[in-house]
């Protein structure tokens, strides 16, 4: 559309208010408790066990023990990760950490026997993965026949432009070919799990969070500073501090700007014929 004069002076200004205003209202974004409601719905019984892959300090893992009463092991490679868990456990009434427990792992090498779980939990872990076939072909590994998977991640999309993405998919630690969906559909097929649903949520959680929380525009602002004085951070913080606070502002903008986009794959090993 070429730009019009008229339009831009005289038009425009008489809907700007209007469609403001219709911009304020909410689109009813999704939010993260999504992954809880697709384990609902799985209805695995109490008791059923799971591995959460890159737990993190464990927050995941007890939600999932708390709200479906189901027997998690977290599995994270960074040992802090693993401590902090480890003595957050000590913190929950003893049901809860009875059913938990953490331990060294990764998505390529998770310790579990053949066919010993019901459920592999993983969330923004997979972007960090250099295979993600042997991923996926790990949690196949694990699961009996008829267990789930339930991973999410955020993908590239068509709107990342390849410099932007060279430097900030290498300062987050991200694979870049990892973030490409038809890398991990490729992977997904070949591990024999079957896709029971895909879900595009977009740009969706960043909507959420900023309606609730303001979180996307606290993480321009902080951008915007970032770039107007770095030096004034880089004295105080060093250069890689920033790098990585100017590498997590921009992650949360792209995911605003569409740049960046959620995935959720809920998938299924094939039950013994």
């Amino acid at each position: 559309m070429a730009w019009d004069r008229a339009f831009f002076y005289d038009t425009y200004p008489r809907l700007e208010e209007a469609f403001a205003a219709r911009l304020d209202e909410s689109l009813a974004p999704r939010d993260p408790s999504i992954l809880l409601q697709v384990v609902r719905e799985l209805d695995l019984p109490p008791d059923s066990r799971v591995a959460d892959v890159g737990c993190g300090e464990g927050t995941h893992a007890f939600r999932l023990a708390t709200h479906f009463g189901l027997r998690v092991l977290g599995i994270d490679p960074v040992q802090r990760h693993l401590d902090l868990a480890r003595a957050a456990r000590r913190d929950v009434v003893p049901d809860i950490a009875s059913r938990v427990a953490f331990e060294r792992g990764t998505a390529t090498a998770v310790p579990a026997h053949d066919g010993s779980l019901d459920l592999v939990w993983c969330r923004d872990v997979m972007v960090h993965v250099e295979h993600p076939d042997d991923a996926f072909a790990e949690f196949a590994r694990v699961l009996r026949p008829g267990g789930h998977v339930v991973a999410y991640q955020v993908v590239a999309t068509d709107l990342m432009p390849s410099q932007e993405a060279g430097w900030l998919f290498e300062v987050m630690g991200v694979v870049p070919a990892s973030t490409d969906p038809r890398v991990l559909d490729e992977a997904i097929a070949r591990s024999g799990l079957e896709v029971v649903d895909t879900i595009d949520l977009a740009a969706e959680w960043g909507e959420w969070s900023q309606e609730q929380e303001g979180a996307a525009g606290r993480a321009l602002l902080h951008l915007a500073r970032l770039l107007r004085e770095p030096e004034r951070y880089r004295a105080e913080f060093g250069d890689a501090a920033y790098d990585v606070m100017l590498g997590d502002c921009r992650w949360h903008v792209s995911r605003m700007e569409g740049k960046l986009a959620g995935r959720l794959d809920v998938l299924r090993k094939p039950r013994r014929r």
